[in-house]
């Protein structure tokens, strides 16, 4: 799991005070540079599908998404004695998704005991874990995401038949259309113009 990461033009510009960085200690501070963090994640979800003729199915898969993403933020301080400093903060965001995707998949024929695929379709994500509506502490600022996000999924893989199931390994992208930064009065939010959620997943079915 991981954020897209838009900065604002300028961000390195302007300076913030004490109230804007609370959980720093610095008289006034500066971002340097921010980058997105990648973090491995979970999930676990049901298959059910409508068949559409021999190479069409129309899958319909609600399950949970569980992890982590972060931004490590480098920071210039300053001091009212003049000293510069450069430091970093790393802000995590936990987000624990409903996940409800429809995807249009394609199988090609029957290779023996193997049939390759590819399919695409929406995705409506709705994060449990979402820190909206809790309340801030000055001395622990937070990042902020908003509940819900709709997503592209696109994906590839393979059916393995066997004689008791059938096994799947599929590789799947996910590109959240939303802007989910929800936009807040420290230099962490004001220095990002907008965050998009990107997940990259290897997946294993049982049918």
């Amino acid at each position: 799991m991981m954020f897209s990461i838009n900065p604002k033009t300028g961000f390195q510009y302007p300076s913030y005070s004490e109230r804007k960085i609370s959980d720093i200690e610095a008289d006034s501070a500066r971002a340097y540079r921010l980058v997105g963090k990648p973090s491995p994640g979970f999930s676990v979800g049901l298959v059910s599908l409508i068949r559409w003729g021999r190479f069409f199915e129309l899958r319909f898969v609600p399950g949970l998404e569980f992890g982590e993403r972060s931004i490590d933020y480098t920071i210039l301080t300053y001091s009212n004695y003049g000293k510069e400093n450069l430091i970093t903060k790393n802000k995590s965001v936990v987000s624990t998704y409903i996940n409800a995707p429809f995807h249009l998949r394609y199988k090609a024929v029957r290779i023996h005991n193997m049939r390759p695929y590819i399919y695409f379709g929406p995705a409506f994500k709705w994060d449990l874990s979402s820190q909206r509506k809790k309340n801030d502490n000055p001395n622990d600022i937070r990042l902020k995401m908003s509940k819900g996000d709709i997503a592209m999924d696109i994906g590839a893989g393979f059916d393995f038949y066997t004689n008791w199931f059938k096994f799947g390994v599929q590789i799947e992208m996910s590109y959240g259309f939303n802007n989910i930064l929800i936009h807040q009065n420290n230099i962490y939010a004001q220095s990002i113009e907008n965050v998009h959620a990107k997940i990259f997943q290897i997946i294993f079915t049982f049918e």
